[in-house]
This record gives C-alpha cells, sequence and structure tokens, in this order.
C-alpha cells in the first residue's frame, strides 16, 4: 500500500491515506507530504474532491471508507487490482512462491539496476540504501514486482516472465487444498505472454504439474533448477544449484548447459542459495553481465525482518525474521544452526493467523525440532480475516502438544507468552552468553522486539 502511494505521489497525483495504528512506515508516508489519518476507519476521511480509492484486502465491503465510495460512486481498487492496470503494457516479472518471494525480488532488482536495465521494482518489505525503501521507480518499461498468492491477487498481472520459488500450501482461508493453489499459479502462467520466461523450482512435484501442460503446448520458455540430490524421477533440471557455507560466506554454485557462474554471498542458509539462482538465472535471461551479478550478490545483505540482525542483548545477537509457514521456520533454524553449529538455538515465536495455524497443525507441532529454546507467543490473528470456527485455537494448546510429543531430542526449554511484549521479555531473560536468538513471525512481534532494544 506504501509503494502504491509513492508511485502516485511521483506521479504527481494528490494523495491522502488512513490506517487503524501509527507505524514507521505512515510516518514515512507523512515526511512525504501525505495525511494519514490514524485510529478507528470513518467516512469523512474520503475527501471531497477524491477521484478513486486504493484499498488493502484487509479493508473487508463493511469498512466504513469503503462503503463511503460505493456510496458516492468513487472507483474503489484494491492495491493489487490498482497495480495492474498502472502498469499494463509494460514488460512485468512476477516472482511468486510461497517462500522467499521478497529476497528474490529485492536482489532481482539490484542486479537490474546495477546492470543498467533501470526497472521498476515494488517488493513486499524495505530494501537497506533505496530512498523509496520497498520501491525504486525507475524509467525504462521493465517493472519487477513481488506477486502475492494471498485472495488470488497475482491474477491481475500478465507477466513478460516469471519466478516460481516454491509451492506449498498456504493462506488456507483461501484455498481449501495444494490443488486449489496449484491451480492458480496455473492460471497465472496461462496469463504469461507467449514465448514468456519461467525460472522454476523443480525440486517441487506442485510446480511440475502446474507447467507440465503449458509445456506440452510450446508456450513458455521454461528453465528448472535445484539440487541435483533433490531431482525429481523424470523431470529435466536445466540448471543445477550448489551451496556451501564456509566462514561466514555462502557459496553459491549454478550450473548448466549456458551458463558456469560461482557466487559468494553474505546471506545465510541453503534456501537462500536457491533465492540467489532463481534471482541470478532471470538476471542472465534478461541480458544482465555476470560481474554485475557478482557484485551485487557478494554486497547484498538481506532485507527488513528477513533474518535480519537487529543487534544485541547480554551480548546475544538478536535477528528478526519474518517467517510464518512451518517450512520457514525450519528452514531458517536448520540455516543457522549450519552457520553457528557451537551455539544454543533460542526462538520466540508468533504464529499468524488462527487458520493457518489450525490448518497446518501437525507441521507446526514439528518445525521447531532442532530448536533448543521456545518461547511460543500468542497466536497474531489477522484482523478482517478472523473466523469463529478457528477461535479455539490458541498457541498455548499448540505448545502442549509441541511438549507431549515423543522426540529423540526434545527442547530443553518451552514458555508460553500471552502477548509479544511479555514473549520478548521472556525470551531476554532466558538468553545466556553462548546463544543464538531469532524472534519470529508476521505479526506485531519485531515491533514489541524493537521497542525493547
Amino acid at each position: 500500500m506504501s509503494a502504491v502511494a509513492k508511485i502516485l505521489l511521483d506521479a504527481g497525483v494528490s494523495v491522502t491515506g488512513s490506517d487503524v495504528y501509527a507505524s514507521e512506515i505512515t510516518k514515512d508516508l507523512e515526511e512525504r507530504g501525505i495525511k494519514i489519518a490514524i485510529g478507528p476507519h470513518d467516512e469523512r476521511n474520503i475527501p471531497d474532491q477524491c477521484d478513486g480509492v486504493i484499498h488493502t484486502s484487509a479493508a473487508p465491503d463493511s469498512n466504513p471508507e469503503r462503503i463511503a465510495t460505493k456510496n458516492r460512486n468513487i472507483q474503489d481498487f484494491d492495491n493489487f487490482q490498482f497495480l495492474g492496470a498502472w502498469f499494463k503494457g509494460k514488460r512485468m516479472i512476477v516472482v511468486t512462491g510461497t517462500h522467499g518471494k521478497s529476497t528474490v525480488t529485492a536482489i532481482l532488482g539490484q542486479i537490474c539496476i546495477a546492470g543498467g536495465l533501470d526497472p521498476t521494482v515494488l517488493v513486499g518489505s524495505k530494501v537497506p540504501d533505496w530512498p523509496d525503501q520497498n520501491l525504486h521507480l525507475g524509467k525504462s518499461d521493465l517493472v519487477i514486482i513481488e506477486g502475492d498468492e494471498y485472495a488470488k491477487h497475482f491474477l491481475e498481472f500478465h507477466p513478460f516472465a516469471v519466478i516460481i520459488n516454491n509451492l506449498e500450501l498456504d493462506h488456507t482461508d483461501v484455498y481449501k487444498n495444494i490443488d486449489e493453489l496449484r491451480k492458480t499459479f496455473e492460471r497465472l502462467l496461462r496469463q504469461t505472454v507467449n514465448q514468456g520466461m519461467v525460472i522454476a523450482n523443480g525440486e517441487s512435484t506442485q510446480i511440475n504439474t502446474a507447467l507440465k501442460p503449458l509445456i506440452a503446448t510450446g508456450k513458455l520458455q521454461v528453465q528448472k533448477f535445484g539440487h541435483a540430490k533433490n531431482q525429481i524421477p523424470g523431470e529435466l533440471m536445466d540448471v543445477v544449484v550448489k551451496t556451501k557455507w564456509d566462514k561466514g560466506i555462502l557459496s553459491v554454485n549454478i550450473s548448466g548447459k549456458d551458463i558456469q557462474l560461482e557466487l559468494e554471498s553474505k546471506l545465510i542458509g541453503d534456501y537462500n542459495g536457491m533465492n540467489i539462482a532463481s534471482a541470478t538465472l532471470m538476471a542472465k535471461h534478461l541480458g544482465v553481465e555476470d560481474e554485475a551479478i557478482k557484485e551485487v550478490v557478494a554486497e547484498f545483505t538481506g532485507i527488513w525482518r528477513r533474518l535480519e540482525l537487529v543487534g544485541e542483548k547480554s551480548g546475544v545477537p538478536i535477528y528478526s525474521d519474518y517467517g510464518h509457514h512451518p517450512t520457514a521456520v525450519a528452514s531458517v533454524i536448520q540455516a543457522l544452526r549450519e552457520a553457528f553449529s557451537d551455539k544454543r538455538f533460542v526462538l520466540c515465536f508468533q504464529p499468524h493467523h488462527k487458520n493457518r495455524t489450525k490448518n497446518l497443525w501437525n507441521d507446526f507441532v514439528t518445525c521447531f525440532d532442532r530448536a533448543d529454546v521456545l518461547v511460543l507467543c500468542e497466536i497474531y490473528d489477522v484482523a478482517g480475516r478472523n473466523n469463529p470456527e478457528d477461535a479455539g485455537t490458541t498457541s498455548e494448546k499448540l505448545l502442549e502438544a509441541i511438549k507431549t510429543r515423543e522426540i529423540a531430542r526434545p527442547l530443553s526449554h518451552t514458555e508460553y507468552a500471552p502477548n509479544p511484549d511479555s514473549a520478548i521479555e521472556q525470551t531476554f531473560k532466558l538468553l545466556e552468553p553462548n546463544d543464538i536468538c531469532v524472534i519470529m513471525g508476521a505479526g506485531d512481534i519485531d515491533s514489541a522486539l524493537r521497542s525493547k532494544m
């Protein structure tokens, strides 16, 4: 939403906005001269002279400002409908997948900037050194955008090219099963321009299934990448990725028919090696030289709330991470385990959305296995997406299931926290000198962390 406001402001459009709570984001917009109403949404926040209203999907039809918009016959778009219309006719690259979208979009954007392609880039996070934080405004017709599958938002786009990092069941309040989610990705692929390039994770059975009918028709160019050890029988891997962690450097070897590239990164984790690979392959397709790719990957330190080192507490490094899906949780734990094998791992986790927690319950019970200490905060219940049927799903019940599960290596210590402030305080009290600590979740746990650093 803030990127939309900045795009309009840059185009000379008068912009106002509203949000329930003040934040760093609303403060930044106010400093740019945008009037932001803070507090309960109110029809009076819609200016007398208003040509259009753009809303987040968190604002339902019953939102008073949206009702006022309808009653006054003002055009009403959600943010992705607006972006699809605004960038219509541009060469749009959509970065999709269950995990890693923001990181890949940022890396690809940085590479294309360094390569002289002058793209416009929209990221669902903040990128260090970008004056507009989640947005880089370029002057070419190339647009790189993070494509959100929630509420099928990315179907507003007709891409020039697509990256699909991975495909797992998520957003269970929207998709009843993995088949429905996969078919939505298939629709996006069908909307991709004729002979458009798709960079796809060939390790994913779901992605291979989505691609199969389109590969058969010859409509798309497809380049699959992945680890040789994860090759799926009968599915060709065009590019092989090898990663190695040594002395603080992540080495990423990318090899295939027309590519042989060795990259070094400051990022942590094999999953970030895959993120780097997908961005690199798309950049190569766009004609960016190897030296520009190497330089960007070597200097890229990550983005806001993606395994971000926010400081130290009692000498212990404290990371913040946005992970909220069981696979993301397990991947972050594994990455830090490999990078800091001699340290005790302390995790403070806030589940995001009761419905997701309920429907992925078994995976949440097992995803913390490699941690040593777990502080489990009460679930962040997403406004506008509440369902009475999910009310009985709680972090207390999840923690009990984790504690009672029979496992060869149980966590050494677990605690429940009723709210984010308590969760951070409890976590900090548990820290010991040889620890590594991650505060994780997509809700308000990060704000509580930063207020106590």
